[in-house]
């Protein structure tokens, strides 16, 4: 009241903005009124607006982050409605999450083939959660000999600004090696700390193609709360993809069979999908400026199927040859 003034006071929800940042000290909450006090009328989403911009230190650059949504997924409803019920409504809706004392899980891992939207899940949390959104990725361990301030420096912000989600990208290829020991220990310690000095209020969610690749004592009961599988999208789900990627394109590719394009996806991932029309784009290009038009829409899409198979074909290839440089012993 001393700082805003008694009307003003009376119209902030102090509890809400508990809930959003509870480790505030009072030489930051000074701060924050002498800021918004010439603003005119003060609101408790202008106050938290306020502290999320002036306080909330996430490493990631959203300007750098491709804004998705995870209604872009297709073929997960069940996974979504997990995201959302397990992790979302806890850290966005927090009158209900303080009314329910509910709380994000502690631990999840998103697993599943490269391109079925793991990373982004991430994405789409990282928009949504702003400041409370932290990345940890390969590139804090490759060439660097600074990992385990970096990362005590991530989870101890995310502690202070709790609620919060600390989105740990690729976590097998990270640990695939097995000479990573040292980091998963330290990452062990800091998910157990978090459950005394968090209580719950951050989310290490992982994402792997292999779980294989794991330390098993990372992913045990306890750590991680909630297994999710991304998975390949079924054949509605990959008409859908299709369907959402060709809209506003009729006129490019009129008469389109879709039964057809469906059958020859079969084992194709959401970004499969994507790359399949981005490629017949370019086909339907290069035909038209080589004034080869008369090849139907089909045509295109079909060569394009074609080509996105090949290339799969060959990285499963090389990624097999890869595992198998891995497990052989050396001479």
């Amino acid at each position: 009241s001393a700082w805003l003034g008694n009307d003003a006071a009376a119209a902030i929800d102090l509890g809400k903005i508990y809930r959003f940042a509870p480790k505030l000290n009072a030489h930051q909450l000074k701060s924050a009124c002498d800021w918004l006090r010439p603003q005119g009328e003060i609101t408790t989403d202008l106050f938290i607006e306020h502290l999320r911009s002036q306080r909330l230190a996430s490493n990631v650059d959203l300007e750098e982050v491709q804004h998705v949504d995870l209604r872009d997924l297709m073929g997960v409803h069940d996974v979504l409605r997990s995201l959302e019920i397990n992790i979302a409504l806890p850290l966005e809706n927090d009158q209900l999450a303080n009314e329910l004392n509910l709380r994000s899980k502690r631990g999840v891992l998103l697993y599943g083939p490269a391109g079925t939207g793991k990373t982004t899940v991430g994405r789409a949390f990282a928009h949504r959660l702003k400041g409370k959104f932290f990345l940890v990725d390969g590139t804090f361990v490759a060439g660097t000999g600074d990992f385990y301030n970096r990362v005590q420096h991530v989870f101890q912000a995310a502690k202070e600004n709790a609620p919060a989600v600390i989105f740990i990208d690729d976590a097998d290829a990270i640990f695939e090696d097995g000479e990573e020991r040292g980091l998963y220990r330290y990452l062990l310690t800091m998910l157990d700390g978090l459950e005394s000095e968090s209580s719950g209020r951050v989310c290490v969610m992982l994402t792997a193609m292999d779980v294989n690749h794991l330390p098993p004592a990372l992913v045990r009961s306890g750590r991680v709360e909630l297994w999710l599988e991304m998975r390949l999208p079924d054949r509605g789900a990959r008409l859908a993809i299709l369907q959402r990627h060709l809209d506003g394109l009729q006129q490019l590719f009129p008469g389109l069979d879709y039964e057809a394009l469906v059958a020859a996806t079969e084992g194709f991932t959401g970004a499969d999908l994507k790359r399949v029309v981005e490629d017949a784009k370019g086909l339907y290009a290069y035909a038209r400026v080589g004034g080869n038009g008369h090849r139907t829409s089909n045509d295109h899409l079909m060569e394009a199927i074609q080509g996105v198979a090949s290339n799969k074909a060959r990285y499963a290839q090389a990624a097999a040859a890869a595992r198998k440089s891995v497990t052989e012993p050396r001479p």
